[in-house]
């Protein structure tokens, strides 16, 4: 079951990696400019270096906000998986528990070694939780540094063809 929801976590996480940097390219459309006087409108150069600036600061607005998206899905991954094991853990001490009450219920003589049998049998299904749990956390330590090694190189590219459309876009504008 916890293996079965890291993977959905996982998987979640991936897709959103890789979607909302996606989503990023699309900016908000740049307002023109409102003179405050006729005789004060700016010169088609100028009206081009702030619609580039404007632009600037949109692209570099998505960027953080798809880095502050990608950091708030893993604590939320890594969160859910924190809560999902504690249940876990709550859930096997209770059992055993209760399988302790049975177990003393049923053998009121119990003898030394039965006695360590059934401690032997508990330990090791707390062992086997731990080592399960131990699992699960490397795995979505692993998934998240994968997640965001693609992240950070899917931002890369797009800086590196946004800063060269920005360039065509100067060499664009008309002479002042």
């Amino acid at each position: 079951m916890l293996r079965k929801l890291m993977l959905v976590l996982s998987g979640t996480v991936l897709a959103l990696t890789i979607a909302l940097p996606a989503t990023a390219s699309h900016g908000k459309p740049v307002k023109p400019a409102k003179p405050a006087h006729a005789a004060k409108a700016p010169s088609a150069h100028t009206a081009c270096m702030q619609a580039i600036a404007q632009a600037n600061k949109t692209f570099g607005e998505q960027q953080r906000a798809a880095a502050k998206t990608l950091r708030a899905d893993q604590k939320a991954a890594k969160k859910a998986l924190r809560i999902a094991q504690k249940t876990a853990r709550k859930a096997l001490h209770d059992q055993q528990k209760a399988e302790r009450a049975t177990f003393l219920q049923t053998h009121p003589n119990a003898t030394e070694a039965e006695l360590e049998a059934f401690n032997a049998q508990q330990v090791a299904a707390r062992k086997a939780l731990n080592a399960q749990q131990k699992t699960e956390r490397k795995t979505l330590h692993a998934a998240q540094v994968a997640a965001r090694k693609a992240f950070h190189a899917q931002q890369k590219s797009a800086r590196e063809t946004f800063r060269a459309q920005q360039k065509a876009a100067k060499l664009a504008c008309p002479a002042p």
